[in-house]
């Protein structure tokens, strides 16, 4: 074997072995690429799951309070002093509770709602929106022309809807109250200080009530009683001692 035809052998060796670290550095280099952008890509698709999942956490709690408070209001107009003013009277009126901004905001996408609250939670507002319907029709000219049994028939079939919207408010809490608690967040608390935090302005503005018809109408025939004993008591000055 000649010494060019050796050179010639390791030089095509040579060759095949440089075009082969070549591949091999490209193949590595190629994989590590792929698994960075496959690793990029999970990360991005797991902070996209954690994002929905908070927010659709976000978004139950929301509709928590947001049910709680219009609950809250049922159980109001629904006292039997409420319910008995409300049938006497022949001209009612009253505002439809329009302030559900929370569930408006979803109301396009409600598929972002965890399956196991989607049938309570549309049950409330549908019911909610129905009695809305309701109150608005009691202004309506053809309703206020109406005799007075059918306004009352009207006006039990709207304490009805309040009824029926208080009781799937309180299944709709259930539900959403339930699947916070899978997440580790208890709502408990946020619906008994929502309940106290009720009750407290209840009696607050019931004190305040009477206490403004003790500082009016008290004096009042205090001084009344006062001028039948004593006509000049009050229209003189004090006499200074």
């Amino acid at each position: 074997m000649s010494a060019e035809y050796t050179a010639a052998i390791i030089g095509a060796v040579g060759t095949i072995a440089a075009a082969f670290v070549g591949v091999l550095t490209w193949y590595l280099t190629s994989r590590a690429d792929r698994h960075h952008e496959r690793a990029a890509r999970e990360a991005a698709r797991r902070d996209e799951l954690n994002l929905r999942e908070q927010r659709v956490l976000d978004l139950v709690v929301a509709l928590h309070a947001e049910i709680l408070a219009g609950v809250l209001a049922n159980r109001r107009q629904l006292t039997p002093e409420e319910a008995e003013y409300a049938l006497r009277q022949a001209e009612p009126f009253t505002t439809p509770d329009k302030t559900d901004f929370v569930f408006e905001s979803l109301k396009g996408d409600i598929s972002i709602l965890p399956a196991e609250v989607i049938h309570a939670v549309v049950q409330y507002y549908r019911v909610a929106m129905q009695s809305n319907l309701v109150t608005e029709d009691l202004r309506d000219p053809h309703f206020l022309s109406q005799p007075l049994t059918e306004k009352r028939r009207v006006i039990t079939f709207l304490l009805q809807l309040v009824e029926l919207q208080k009781i799937l408010g309180e299944a709709a809490l259930a539900d959403l109250a339930t699947f916070a608690l899978k997440s580790g967040i208890d709502l408990t608390k946020d619906q008994d200080r929502a309940i106290a935090l009720f009750d407290r302005a209840s009696a607050e503005i019931a004190g305040v009530f009477t206490k403004s018809d003790k500082s009016v109408r008290k004096p009042l025939r205090s001084r009344i009683v006062a001028k039948k004993t004593n006509p000049d008591i009050g229209d003189k000055e004090p006499k200074e001692k």
